[in-house]
């Protein structure tokens, strides 16, 4: 198999690969002036989401596809720069109980890590994809039909500002409703569950307003193409016009009539469920028409990276606004991040495992620690960590927004084991390192004064474990509250097999 890498220039080439809940999507391309060049792509159908069952459990056969996919594209990108590609995984792995069994073959096969993202991350990064290739004046919905669930976004410029995820997919929609046959009571089912599946968006739907509406990917493709007979172009389509397509389909009792607008025969057997799900969608929001994009959330994931390159990191833009919303003492927060990585720089590396992007969210947390004091003084570090796991943070996949919410959680009071996350790609005894340097830098500056970074460093026994807290003795001993702090910081992560120990 020849190795994309072979076939491309010199200079900025990126690589993303989409592992969604139907098919599995690789996507080279380079930057040429500000925009992407596609040069070269491939896919595959998986299915992933296929008999995963009311348990989310990903099917062995399922599960295989993947795998056996994921090596191919990981021999086609072997050769690629590491921080040049990315891959994210969305709905069949988001939900699935057995996830972290697919991600560590996963991650092996592709030779780089996978970020599981939210639906709402999701949503956003299709947001992207349109952003970057309409001039969008005034404000737009995109709706995406995926294999396992549906992404709603709304925005203007390249900042939506609402995004959703509803629990409806071609795949899950056709092997539920539609698999045991093509009739109007199985559509009229397959329609209601949707209608349920949006309604609890509606209320902030109805306060958004919009211009054009776009679908993306592949259900509105080939609703495009399959609507062609009844007067449409290839790329629009109207709410008549889909109505129209369910009542032939009906009427057939099947879609295989539908090849000859050119439906693949891998598209035909879940071109009915995304057919009821578009429907509900245009139905319950008062759509009349809408038009396909041919981008979809593997191009925002490219033009995100772009971005990183040319401005600052998408998540400096999330903390912003969060210390803006929540009040944060920014002064405060900057002085704590900052002795974190004085403490960091102490410590040797690979001591934190082998994901720079923990340390990065260590710091992040360092930032936003105390985003709950708005709310309450009285367990704030629970109402920080309720917020930052719940909000929508532009920039985190799904771990690491639970990661950061976990180690918020956690920067004060004794360390409870229920509260430590189980990740994958990230043990506890590597949550809990991460843990300590934020609860340290915390401590260090819990007067809110300015702390001498020369007096105090943190250095650790390679060997042992054993973690050291170096300081003069005189400067110690003038710091009375802040060495019982330190001596308490002790106590409570020897609790947890951590030896903090001082050394002059």
């Amino acid at each position: 198999m020849q190795k994309l890498s072979a076939a491309l220039p010199d200079g900025q080439v990126l690589a993303a690969v989409d592992i969604g809940s139907n098919s599995i999507h690789l996507i080279v391309a380079r930057a040429v002036q500000g925009s992407l060049q596609t040069v070269a792509s491939h896919r595959e159908r998986v299915q992933l989401a296929r008999n995963m069952g009311a348990d989310y459990r990903l099917d062995a056969a399922a599960m295989q596809r993947g795998i056996d996919c994921l090596q191919r594209m990981g021999a086609m990108l072997a050769d690629a720069q590491p921080d040049k590609r990315r891959a994210v995984a969305t709905y069949a792995v988001r939900e699935a109980i057995n996830r972290d069994v697919f991600l560590r073959l996963a991650e092996a096969a592709l030779g780089c890590d996978v970020e599981v993202i939210s639906g709402r991350e999701e949503a956003r990064l299709i947001f992207q994809a349109i952003a970057h290739t309409q001039k969008l004046e005034q404000s737009v919905l995109v709706i995406d039909i995926g294999g396992g669930s549906t992404e709603l976004a709304i925005g203007a410029g390249f900042d939506p500002d609402f995004c959703a995820s509803c629990r409806m997919g071609c795949v899950s929609f056709s092997e539920k409703f539609l698999d045991a046959g093509y009739s109007a009571e199985n559509f009229q089912r397959a329609n209601r569950a949707a209608l349920q599946s949006i309604e609890k968006y509606l209320a902030n739907l109805k306060v958004c307003h919009w211009g054009p509406v776009y679908a993306t990917s592949g259900s509105a493709k080939a609703l495009a193409q399959a609507v062609e007979h009844l007067g449409g172009n290839g790329t629009e389509l109207t709410l008549d016009q889909l109505v129209a397509l369910r009542g032939e389909i009906i009427r057939r009792g099947n879609v295989a009539w539908l090849t000859e607008y050119g439906i693949s025969d891998n598209r035909m057997p879940l071109l009915a469920g995304g057919l009821a799900i578009l429907i509900a969608c245009l139905q319950c929001l008062g759509i009349s028409e809408l038009a396909y994009k041919d981008v979809a959330l593997r191009e925002g994931v490219l033009y995100e990276m772009l971005d990183r390159m040319r401005h600052p990191d998408i998540r400096l833009r999330s903390r912003q606004s969060m210390q803006s919303r929540y009040n944060i003492d920014v002064e405060h927060a900057t002085r704590v991040a900052e002795t974190a990585q004085t403490l960091l720089s102490g410590l040797p590396k690979g001591w934190f495992g082998n994901k720079a992007n923990h340390l990065s969210i260590l710091l992040e947390a360092a930032h936003l620690h105390e985003t709950g004091l708005q709310i309450s003084a009285n367990g704030s570090q629970k109402h920080s960590a309720y917020v930052l796991e719940n909000c929508d943070l532009p920039g985190y996949n799904r771990d690491d927004q639970r990661l950061l919410a976990a180690l918020v959680r956690q920067y004060r009071k004794r360390i409870r084991s229920e509260d430590i996350p189980q990740l994958h790609g990230l043990d506890t005894p590597h949550y809990l390192r991460l843990l300590l340097v934020l609860r340290l830098a915390v401590v260090l500056n819990i007067t809110r004064w300015p702390v001498d970074s020369e007096c105090i460093a943190l250095r650790a026994d390679s060997d042992t474990g054993d973690l050291y807290v170096e300081a003069s003795s005189a400067w110690l001993e003038e710091q009375i509250l802040l060495k019982a702090d330190l001596e308490r910081e002790a106590r409570y992560l020897q609790e947890h097999g951590i030896r903090l120990l001082f050394r002059h």
